[in-house]
């Protein structure tokens, strides 16, 4: 459904406002379909549910979603390198899929999947929602810099960002200098889609070759890749360094853009009505857990309108805090912000880390710090060390100046977030710089190396 006018604030009104039983309405009958199909078209969930001594045809109520066991990624993975080249979960012929892209898979091989032509029509209006939500209007020049290379936030997000009517520019990762050449030429103001992590890498190659980012001109800048913008000091560093208001737009590879925040910036509104079923649950025991104001917990979704790969109770692992408080916008669904990925999570003699607080606190060091950072593991659980945390010095810091930050950092870490890391200073330039996700998160003792 496209919008009247630009002076609209929703891209569906219709389902971004709906109350709770018109969306029970629409969304109950949708999903008892999509758990019938996923029965008799997916291979993979007919043997899942067989194993587990479900039929899914005996379920009549969404309530009874919570009976069916999770989908994990590990799963769909291992089913393609069993049955290539899509797994047991491709539910249609190849003559039905227009289009073919992949998500990081846990062994470090890509997770393919197909669309079918309705399957693309959905992402795109997940896709257009959000970004309606963040600010995205016709008119707007946008130049993306996702990974074109299979990658979902490339090609499906480029074309979900035309069909709600921008116009896209396809940069791609790469090419920073040329793109600096194209926005200083355009002489108009921009847009940028990138992770959060490009964007200040674009800024600093801009100060490397003379050049003042705000004068790029790039007004609106929607990120998504990495939860950065989840650390307000991270956040007002990008729109300073380059003189934009940043958006949040949030989504996973396999589902699309179906979160983001609004004009008042107060947590990402989940926009999945009529076409995803969101759950929260006990990251640790999988127990369901009510969408209530404050509630804690991992997201879990269940597509209701797909053809070729149909997601049941698609584990996240991305460990939020929901808000049911009514935003002035008037959007009705849930809002959440996220905590930090649940298999990022490590456990450090009882207490739970987060890299994404270690960033906020990282960042709370700037200039002396420039904010990057990585936590490596050397042993696998349990954690009765003090986990190394290598952190990089400011442009100029001394390194005679380094043992009394270390101890600094040391002792903030310790004091909020409850443990002792081993810290290291390193000089400015020694950690890498990312134009795709920042990864903070090594270890060791499964084979990963910064």
């Amino acid at each position: 459904m496209k919008p009247e006018s630009t002076g609209r604030i929703y891209w569906n009104g219709e389902m971004e406002t709906l109350g709770p039983e018109q969306q029970r309405a629409i969304e109950e009958p949708k999903l008892l379909r999509q758990l019938e199909y996923a029965w008799r078209a997916s291979a993979f969930y007919r043997r899942k549910w067989r194993a587990a001594g479900i039929d899914p045809r005996q379920i009549h109520c969404a309530e009874a979603l919570v009976t069916l066991p999770f989908t994990e990624k590990d799963e769909l993975q291992e089913t393609q390198e069993a049955t290539p080249p899509f797994g047991a979960n491709q539910c249609v012929p190849l003559d039905q899929a227009i289009r073919m892209q992949a998500t990081g898979g846990t062994t470090g091989r890509p997770l393919r999947m197909t669309l079918t032509r309705h399957d693309v029509a959905i992402y795109n209006e997940l896709g257009a929602r959000g970004g309606w939500a963040a600010g995205m209007r016709p008119g707007d020049l946008l130049f993306e810099c996702m990974n074109y290379s299979l990658y979902a936030g490339g090609v499906s997000d480029h074309l979900s960002f035309e069909h709600l009517g921008a116009c896209v520019a396809p940069v791609g990762i790469g090419q920073s200098k040329r793109l600096i050449e194209i926005l200083r030429d355009v002489r108009m103001e921009t847009c940028l889609w990138s992770t959060p992590s490009y964007a200040l890498h674009l800024a600093r190659v801009a100060q490397d070759h003379g050049i003042d980012p705000v004068s790029l001109n790039i007004r609106k800048g929607f990120f998504s890749g990495d939860a950065g913008l989840a650390i307000p000091s991270y956040r007002r560093r990008i729109e300073d360094a380059l003189g934009l208001v940043a958006s949040d737009i949030y989504g996973l590879g396999e589902l699309g853009g179906f979160a983001a925040e609004c004009r008042y910036r107060d947590g990402l509104h989940f926009l999945g009505q009529g076409l995803l079923i969101a759950e929260l649950v006990d990251p640790a025991s999988g127990q369901a857990i009510a969408l209530r104001h404050g509630a804690v917990g991992e997201l879990v979704y269940t597509t209701i309108d797909r053809e070729s790969c149909p997601l049941i109770r698609f584990r996240s692992h991305d460990h939020v805090r929901v808000s049911t408080a009514p935003c002035p916008c008037g959007r009705t669904g849930f809002r959440f912000r996220v905590l930090g990925r649940s298999d990022d999570m490590f456990i450090v003699k009882g207490i739970n880390v987060y890299p994404l607080a270690i960033q906020d606190l990282v960042l709370g060091f700037a200039p002396v710090l420039t904010g990057e950072f990585q936590v490596i593991l050397p042993d696998p659980p349990p954690i009765t060390y003090d986990p190394p945390v290598r952190v990089e010095a400011g442009d100029g810091v001394d390194p005679a100046e380094f043992p009394a930050l270390r101890d600094r950092v040391t002792v903030r870490i310790r004091e909020i977030l409850m443990f002792t890391p081993d810290v290291e200073v390193v000089s400015f330039g020694c950690l890498p710089k990312t134009e795709r996700k920042a990864r903070r998160l090594y270890r060791r003792y499964r084979g990963e190396t910064p």
